[in-house]
């Protein structure tokens, strides 16, 4: 029995990928990484503007620096999301679904994802994680301040310690 069992499992049917396909949409794996696409670019162009505020130390840029920077950061956009588009990343997701569910798995989430359970989790999760993000920022401030005091303070040690 415990040898007919495993043997099953070990040939558990791969997903299709019109299974996957379909899962993906129902999924919203697209919309999902558009999402994630533009909280990498208003974070990345965030990060650009604090550390572009720091290295200036007060100065002032010229007009034509800030075209330059605003045509920098537009360059450096457009490029994260042509290169981490949908369809060109399509491909690693089939893969990792591929090697990763049977399509008895892919067929139950399919499942799910048609129940009224599934359809509210994907209306409203985007909802759940704007307000996680949101929550975890007023979270982050403060840690960041905390860890800089913390490396100021192992800097001072450092120093010290011979």
């Amino acid at each position: 029995l415990a040898f007919l069992c495993a043997a099953v499992v070990a040939h558990a049917a791969p997903p299709t990928d019109q299974s996957l396909n379909q899962m993906m949409g129902v999924m919203q794996v697209e919309a999902m990484l558009n999402q994630a696409l533009q909280q990498m670019d208003g974070s990345i162009a965030k990060g650009m503007e604090q550390g572009l505020q720091q290295s200036l130390q007060g100065k002032e840029l010229t007009a034509a620096q800030k075209t330059a920077v605003e045509n920098f950061k537009t360059k450096l956009s457009a490029t994260m999301k042509e290169d981490l588009s949908y369809p060109k990343v399509k491909e690693i997701y089939l893969q990792v679904y591929r090697e990763t569910l049977t399509q008895e798995e892919v067929n139950s989430i399919l499942a799910f994802y048609a129940s009224p359970a599934g359809k509210a989790m994907i209306e409203k999760m985007p909802i759940a994680m704007q307000k996680a993000s949101t929550m975890m920022q007023a979270r982050i401030g403060p840690m960041t301040q905390k860890l800089k005091s913390m490396q100021e303070e192992f800097v001072k040690q450092s120093a010290t310690t011979k």
